[in-house]
């Protein structure tokens, strides 16, 4: 087989601006993820059986969702239903709020059970209100707790970020079909986009074993 990278050399530009915007799809979803996620956590810690209803289904149904049906729900059927026009960008970076927002409920729900409910009596006890026990008590041991899973939610946002191609937005997975398609390079030109992606996966992934190594030095200050 005649393998020709010259093209892809002269492409590269434009694969590590897909990239880019694969990272910046990733991240902007998750931060949305994180806060979605927070507030479906509170409603499911609340005493109103109503609010742990809609959070406990809501969570089932987002993670029994794929997430190419959920991109094109809300990129065509949301568009067509209610006339709304969201852009690729806006549809994708909305795909991975929805998607990551369950999981973040999940791991937030887990972070504050792990804390002794010893604690929150304790809090009271001293006449701190609940917010100040939040604020002071609980949160600073929970988010020790959760940013590990929490990156590792991240890394599954970058994956999902790839699926920005179906919606034309020109990332990076994107861009390789249109340099396939153009310049009959779809060897060199899918086996370059792998070696990217799996280059980030390992370094996203270093990057949380490297902090989930830490975290226990934190927890004992």
């Amino acid at each position: 087989m005649d393998l020709d990278f010259s093209i892809i050399l002269a492409q590269w530009p434009r694969l590590l601006w897909g990239l880019a915007y694969d990272l910046y799809f990733a991240l902007a979803g998750f931060a949305i993820g994180c806060i979605i996620g927070f507030i479906s956590y509170l409603g499911s810690a609340s005493r109103s059986k109503i609010a742990n209803g809609i959070s406990y289904v809501y969570v089932q149904i987002v993670r029994g969702l794929p997430m190419y049906l959920l991109l094109l729900w809300i990129y065509f059927g949301i568009a067509t239903k209610f006339g709304l026009a969201l852009s690729g960008p806006q549809a994708i970076i909305t795909a991975i709020g929805i998607m990551s927002s369950a999981f973040a409920s999940e791991i937030f729900r887990t972070g504050y059970n792990s804390i002794d409910i010893g604690q929150i009596e304790a809090g009271k006890a001293l006449g701190l209100s609940d917010y100040r026990i939040n604020r002071m008590v609980l949160f600073p041991q929970v988010i020790r707790v959760v940013i590990p899973p929490l990156l590792n939610v991240f890394v599954i946002c970058f994956k999902a970020s790839t699926y920005a191609a179906v919606v034309a937005v020109p990332e990076l997975i994107f861009a390789a079909q249109d340099i396939s398609l153009n310049h009959y390079r779809p060897f060199e030109a899918y086996i370059s986009v792998a070696a990217l992606l799996i280059t980030t996966m390992l370094l996203l992934s270093m990057l949380v074993n490297i902090v989930e190594n830490r975290m226990p030095e934190s927890r004992g200050l």
